[in-house]
Formats: structure tokens, sequence, C-alpha cells
């Protein structure tokens, strides 16, 4: 058996190369030697490692046949969708949202587009948000918040509600269960419909239910209107959770009127 080591003599001739051994002691010749044909004999070369070399052609194996999986997912049907899923819809129709999602079965999974779908669902007045996610191998997952009305107007004969943002999202024949607003014209970038929606969504549900009509000539000047008639000057839309307190300790008094704009001096009439 025969090992190959390095030793380090400072007083030996030191060759300017590496030296590799083979094992082979029959390559070493005389410069005067030839072979049958006359010619000097070739010396056996040291062979290279092949290690780094089959590393090399595994890593490059790897990425093929990652490449190739990608390509089989996103062309063929292995994984494509087989089911849509709606979750989070109350007023609006689960088909309504497949359809607005243009999301077909049999397509590749990897083919589907989240982004547009999204956009697209989003675009129905009564989502105010959504998320489509894809669920391997062979899903679509549809989770949808929809709009709440925290109040209404009248225009052309119908009930329009309004989110808490102002928008105008969905109109019925029915009186809602919410205030109506009394501004002409709210909108999501009039400052009094923001400070009243905030208002009328932040109340209590026992202070809610009392409350008919809200409206605001400023942000810093909501006014609402009891079922039983009598009008609260609320102020601007801070500090409601105080504001409500204050009020439910005055209602029970004798008044038509109440100021509850700075809870901690309240007045009434």
């Amino acid at each position: 058996m025969s090992r190959t080591t390095s030793t380090y003599a400072p007083d030996a001739h030191v060759d300017d190369h590496d030296e590799y051994d083979d094992g082979y002691a029959d390559d070493k010749f005389d410069d005067g030697d030839v072979d049958d044909r006359g010619r000097p004999p070739r010396t056996r070369r040291g062979r290279r490692p092949v290690r780094g070399t089959r590393k090399l052609l595994g890593t490059i194996a790897a990425i093929v046949l990652v490449i190739a999986g990608g390509v089989v997912a996103y062309t063929t049907p292995l994984m494509s969708v087989r089911s849509i899923s709606v979750s989070g819809e109350s007023a609006v129709d689960p088909a309504s949202i497949v359809a607005a999602s243009r999301i077909a079965l049999g397509t590749p999974l990897l083919q589907v587009d989240t982004r547009p779908a999204a956009q697209r669902i989003a675009a129905i007045p009564r989502v105010k948000s959504v998320r489509v996610t894809r669920s391997y191998p062979s899903g679509i997952d549809i989770d949808v918040v929809e709009r709440v009305a925290v109040a209404f107007v009248i225009r052309d004969g119908a009930s329009h509600l309004i989110d808490v943002t102002g928008v105008d999202f969905a109109s019925q024949k029915q009186l809602p269960p919410v205030p109506r607003m009394t501004i002409a014209d709210p909108s999501p970038s009039d400052r009094a419909t923001l400070a009243a929606l905030k208002v009328v969504s932040e109340l209590p549900d026992v202070l809610r239910r009392q409350v008919i009509e809200i409206g605001a000539q400023s942000a810093a000047d909501v006014r609402m209107t009891l079922r039983d008639r009598r009008t609260v000057v609320w102020g601007d839309a801070d500090r409601t959770a105080d504001k409500a307190r204050t009020l439910m300790y005055l209602l029970p008094r004798d008044g038509t009127s109440f100021n509850v704009s700075s809870p901690e001096y309240p007045t009434f009439r």
C-alpha cells in the first residue's frame, strides 16, 4: 500500500511545479531510452481529479430538473384550477364574485394572475376589499370584506346606503335600520361627511339605535336627532366614548336639546 506524502527540507532542491506520483515506477526513463520503433517513450501524465466536474454536472442536472418541473406545472393541467371558494360574502352573490374574477376552471394554477382578478372583484360596489390566493395544488381562495352601511340618503325615491368612508354602494326601496344623513350631497372627500359617519359608526349600539338622523355643517359641528325628536350637539368626531357616556347620563333628564361637545361640561335645555 502506497501513500503520497509531502516533505519540506530547507536545504533540498525544489522544482517550481507540482509533482504527482501515480505509483507507476516504470514511468521513469533514462534520456537514452527508446521504444521498439526508435522513438522516445511517452511518459504517463498525472490524471486530473474529477470530483469538481461531477459536482458541476450534478448542479446542472438539478437546475434542469427544476426548470423542467416549473415548465410542466406552468403549462400542463397537472396543477390546474379545479375549485374556487368564496368566503366573507353576505349580501353579494358568490357566483357574481367568481364571474367577476374571470378565473376559468382548468387554467394551470401558475398561470392565474391573482392581482387583476382581485381588482375586478373589488369593482363590485358592495366589496370593500378582497384577497385572491392560490391554494395548491388545485384551488383558488377568494376572501372578501363587504361594505357596511352606517347611514343612508334619499335620492330619486330610493334609499342609498353609505359606508363609513362615504361611499354610496347600494340602493333599496325600503328604509334601512341606520340613521338618515341630512347632508345634502355627502361624498368621500367631504370632511363634514366623514366626521358624521365616523361618529355614528363609533357609537355604542344602545345609543346608535336611538339615532334617526345625523348631519354636520362642518367637521367640528356634528349633530344628531333621536327617535323622540330630541337633538344632540356632538361637536367634532373626537372623544366619542366620553361624549356617549355623558349623553347616556343626561338622557333620563328633562330636556329637548343636549350639548356634549365638551363632555366634561355638558349642557341641556
